[in-house]
């Protein structure tokens, strides 16, 4: 089930992004829930186990942050939050999402790719990393 979520959410979303690789931090995090955000909850028996995080300026929308707890990872969880986004897009009239993501996240990278998404640029040394710092690929998904 997905929810949209407030400020009040704030510790379910930390709870998940806190088992990410390269975690936002909470005041990231609650950055989000100004105006233009939409951030969604994917629940599953009462548990959160996923988040997606966007903004909409004008008629595009950008893909912040999507998250799934680790031991969901591979049950379709991931899929469902980007049709998720996707059919809201629509809705909306949006004529694209952008997103980026780690050069190394090749599951995330996947993901994109299979939902539609193509490359679009990339920015060298973008993300800082355990051993340095690491490109960014730039992804986007045309609606019109």
């Amino acid at each position: 089930m997905l929810s949209t979520a407030s400020k009040a959410d704030l510790s379910l979303l930390a709870h998940v992004e806190a088992s990410q690789h390269y975690p936002w931090t909470d005041n990231q995090l609650a950055s989000c829930f100004d105006s233009g955000y939409r951030v969604r909850l994917l629940w599953q028996d009462d548990e959160v186990v996923g988040f997606s995080i966007c903004q909409r300026v004008l008629d595009e929308s950008t893909l912040f942050n999507l998250c799934v707890l680790p031991q969901c990872r591979g049950l379709g969880y991931g899929k469902v939050l980007m049709a998720d986004l996707i059919e809201d897009a629509k809705a909306a009239s949006d004529s694209v999402i952008f997103l980026e993501v780690r050069a190394s996240n090749q599951t995330a990278i996947g993901l994109y790719l299979k939902s539609g998404f193509s490359e679009v640029g990339r920015r060298k040394g973008y993300y800082r990393c355990h051993d340095g710092r690491e490109d960014a690929v730039v992804m986007a998904l045309s609606l019109s």
